[in-house]
């Protein structure tokens, strides 16, 4: 059945309001709100604010896409901006949309349903054609 053009909730795959298409292409427009969803389902869905900040900071300053680190060629400046950054933007940006919870005491970030939920509609529109 086509959905009707009167009913927007019939054309999200996101969540069940209208603003859902929106708030799912608003979070994943950002490489760092990425990165933490992808990190986060590479490692069985559960990270510490620094473990996070320590990868995506060395995914940033990767010269060669195949280099092997132990993350020591990532300066201490560069992982603390990451980690500011995610601390005070996108990690709540996230949480907001009850993508991720985030643990404040222990700092620690899980996905959610919602998160792979949205990865995978990353993926389905990132995959060739």
């Amino acid at each position: 059945m086509i959905p009707l053009l009167n009913s927007p909730e019939s054309l999200t795959t996101f969540g069940e309001r209208a603003d859902a298409v929106e708030t799912a292409l608003d979070l994943l427009a950002n490489r760092r709100r990425r990165a933490v969803l992808e990190y986060l389902e590479e490692v069985g869905g559960s990270a510490t604010l620094t473990e996070l900040a320590v990868e995506i900071a060395t995914r940033e300053t990767r010269t060669e896409p195949n280099v092997i680190s132990d993350h020591a060629d990532v300066s201490s400046r560069d992982r603390r901006a990451v980690s500011i950054s995610l601390h005070h933007t996108h990690i709540p940006k996230l949480a907001n949309a009850d993508v991720v919870d985030y643990a404040t005491e222990t700092e620690t970030v899980t996905l959610r349903d919602r998160g792979r939920a949205l990865l995978d509609r990353q993926n389905a529109v990132s995959e060739p054609i």
